[in-house]
């Protein structure tokens, strides 16, 4: 799939942008703040309903827009296998309430025309993104890695992200009541009930990581190798707060019943759940030892390009087809050789954003194949 066209109003430093983009790969060159990082965040926003880099999406809404125009849309048509999409996301300030509080963000999500919930898109278009930080996918803490899975798999299956919905939600409510429960408020009986909703979705959560970490591991250990000439050994492994050794996967809801009915009192205790896939982590090892813990810097960068090269041939694997691929300024975090090899594998992907404060990382046998455009000040042109 590719990104055929694409309109930016007032996202970031793109006050006003339209322009058709063919397939193949795509190089965005330019200084530091130009806005080569904005472009690929707004298509990326296309796969995920919401901006990656922001922490809420009222900050990918320029700062130059008047009180009457607190807005922002991406829009674009995506062509894929066998049909193409046309999907916008627009999100808008409300005025400001009278208490003084900040304006309400409306996001409104449109795909073929038609009114869609964010959840809906999810999946339409897919997408890999390879960013600076993704080496806090090895080093960093397990949030990252559990995202890393969850927007994986959400991508593949929608009923995967809706049943994450629902156990963030609940998880939510139970250390509520957990709370209630610790400080003498609340009767023991009711947490039965969040106790049977936790197990419900925590169960295919677990389940499915479980299930594609499996997946993962072959082509990471494939993708290791051909990375660093065969010289070190890559494994993960799904780590769960529920001991699952030597659980079979239709044992896995029994299990996570008998840690929760075991660990009754320490919960109450803490005022938290404490077991169940918001706990859970992926383990990396390199020669058999914790990459988080053991690899140099170099090792945990070829890692975490492992682990987005898997990812995205996983995807292409399920989908059938090629997932457009985002490289946010990782060239100049690779040696020569490291580089050479990703940019190999870009080659072959349907479309590839790629963006560079220097185009000699690139090289020109690769720039040669590409569009090279430059990006200043919000401004997009061809070279």
């Amino acid at each position: 799939m590719y990104v055929s066209h694409l309109s930016l109003i007032n996202f970031r430093n793109y006050h006003r942008l339209d322009m058709e983009m063919p397939p193949g790969p795509l190089v965005f060159y330019g200084d530091n703040a130009q806005g080569k990082s904005n472009l690929l965040e707004a298509v990326y926003l296309l796969c995920l309903a919401k901006a990656y880099r922001a922490s809420s999406d009222r900050e990918v809404i320029s700062k130059t827009t008047t009180e009457d125009e607190a807005h922002a849309q991406v829009s674009s048509t995506v062509q894929r296998n066998q049909d193409r999409v046309r999907i916008l996301v627009d999100m808008r300030l409300d005025g400001s309430e009278s208490d003084g509080s900040p304006p309400h963000l409306r996001k409104e999500i449109r795909v073929n025309g038609i009114p869609r919930p964010a959840s809906d898109l999810v999946g339409t278009v897919n997408a890999v993104l390879f960013d600076a930080a993704d080496i806090q996918l090895v080093a960093g803490p397990p949030v990252g890695r559990r995202r890393f899975l969850d927007i994986l798999i959400s991508q593949m299956d929608r009923n995967y992200l809706r049943a994450l919905q629902r156990y963030q939600k609940v998880v939510y409510q139970r250390n509520h009541l957990l709370k209630l429960l610790r400080d003498g408020r609340a009767s023991p009986g009711e947490l039965d009930f969040w106790n049977e909703a936790i197990v419900q979705d925590g169960t295919l959560i677990t389940l499915k990581r479980r299930q594609v970490i499996q997946d993962l591991r072959l082509l990471m250990e494939e993708v290791h190798r051909q990375l660093t000439g065969n010289d070190e050994e890559l494994t993960a492994d799904y780590a769960s707060s529920i001991p699952l050794d030597g659980i079979e996967d239709g044992e896995i809801r029994h299990a996570f019943e008998g840690a929760l009915e075991a660990g009754r009192e320490r919960e109450v205790s803490l005022g938290s759940s404490q077991w169940g896939p918001h706990r859970d982590d992926v383990r990396l090892l390199i020669r058999g030892m914790e990459a988080a813990t053991y690899s140099s810097r170099g090792q945990a960068r070829t890692v975490a390009i492992t682990l987005r090269l898997a990812e995205g041939m996983l995807l292409e694997r399920e989908r059938r087809e090629s997932p457009i691929l985002l490289l946010d300024d990782v060239l100049s975090e690779l040696d020569s050789s490291r580089r050479q090899r990703l940019l190999e594998y870009v080659s072959r992907s349907q479309q590839a954003f790629i963006s560079s404060t220097d185009l000699e990382r690139v090289g020109e046998r690769f720039l040669g194949a590409a569009h090279v455009y430059r990006v200043e000040s919000g401004t997009v042109n061809p070279v």
